[in-house]
């Protein structure tokens, strides 16, 4: 179809070349006219849903649209076929030549098709879409049933702070879990360094201070200066830019050994049965603040529309990942025997 499409733009702009009458010298003769089929390289369901619910129009974004001219579309449709419980939809763009001449992008930009619900919708679990070549593009599984939306607040006190305390929930339902997934221990090497004053500003009883750096490097060997400062505190021994350090001036070689933790939180939560959350999205996690999450969870109407098994009705959401995860026993021992946050109590 492109090869022929290609071969017909060649002969029409080899045509209109040689076309000569007095005025403007059209692209498109009239002698060439006739019903054509362009192509869209590529679709999606715009809704972003997993579910569609079969009383709900449904909306297809077409893009990359090629009609040979923007004068020339005149229709877009979609061919239908179904294997077993799938409904499949190709679409088709219709448009035909004529002599008018008019701006021609490449490309169409996006379009959206609304597509009204069907009475031959109830014997299809699922709808894909296609591109005009015949490639998948998109799915989304289709029954009847209601988007349950909340949104709430989940609050996370201090105590998930410290890795000793963990796995930690929040008290109810939903509830947010955090555990220990890996810890690695890391070994710093450092060397104190004397660092010597200018100038001093107060004469005064002195005592020495280290200055630990804020954040360490594996790579090399970390140099931590060693200063004089005023016992007395209102006193002040040396100005900032009065230090001068000595690198030649170095201590024995030290190790500081280090933990690193790895989290996951999870959002845990009892879904209807059957049912299966459909959207999710929330602040950031931090201690000591409240996360806010909205949700939506398709709820089915009977158990034919059931989209998970009723036995699989406990929902984990990695918060980390963004994913849903699948149903662990492992994973939901550490949330039964977790302990509830101190302040959440």
């Amino acid at each position: 179809m492109i090869k022929f499409l290609f071969a017909l733009l060649t002969a029409i702009c080899i045509y209109s070349c040689s076309y000569s009458e007095d005025g403007p010298i059209s692209i498109y003769p009239e002698e060439l006219e006739g019903d054509y089929s362009g192509f869209a390289l590529f679709a999606s369901l715009d809704s972003g849903n997993f579910i569609h619910l079969r009383k709900d129009t449904l909306r297809i974004v077409l893009d990359s649209i090629w009609t040979l001219s923007n004068c020339f579309l005149e229709n877009i449709s979609f061919e239908e076929s179904e294997e077993d419980s799938v409904l499949f939809l190709k679409p088709i763009i219709h448009f035909s030549l004529s002599a008018t001449d008019c701006a021609s992008p490449l490309f169409f930009p996006e379009t959206l098709i609304s597509i009204p619900p069907s009475d031959s919708w109830k014997s299809y679990q699922e709808i894909r879409v296609m591109d005009s070549q015949g490639e998948l593009e998109d799915s989304i599984f289709l029954r009847n049933g209601d988007f349950l939306k909340d949104t709430f607040e989940i609050y996370i006190d201090s105590s998930f702070a410290d890795p000793y305390l963990l796995p930690r929930k929040t008290k109810g339902e939903p509830s947010i879990l955090k555990k220990i997934d890996s810890l690695q221990e890391r070994t710093f090497y450092w060397r104190t360094m004397e660092s010597r004053c200018t100038y001093i500003v107060d004469t005064c009883e002195t005592k020495l201070d280290t200055l630990y750096p804020n954040s360490w490097s594996l790579r090399d060997t970390n140099l931590v200066p060693i200063r004089l400062t005023c016992k007395d505190s209102t006193l002040r021994y040396c100005l900032q830019r009065d230090w001068k350090n000595d690198s030649l001036a170095l201590g024995k070689l030290n190790e500081r050994l280090d933990t690193l933790w790895y989290y996951s939180w999870f959002l845990i939560q009892e879904m209807p049965k059957g049912g299966m959350l459909n959207k999710l999205s929330y602040s950031d996690i931090s201690h000591k603040t409240k996360v806010q999450i909205t949700e939506e969870i398709f709820k089915p109407e009977s158990e034919k529309d059931y989209i998970t098994t009723p036995d699989s009705s406990l929902m984990f959401y990695d918060l980390r990942t963004g994913e849903k995860v699948s149903y662990d026993d492992s994973l939901y021992s550490v949330f039964k025997n977790a302990e509830i946050g101190r302040d959440t109590l």
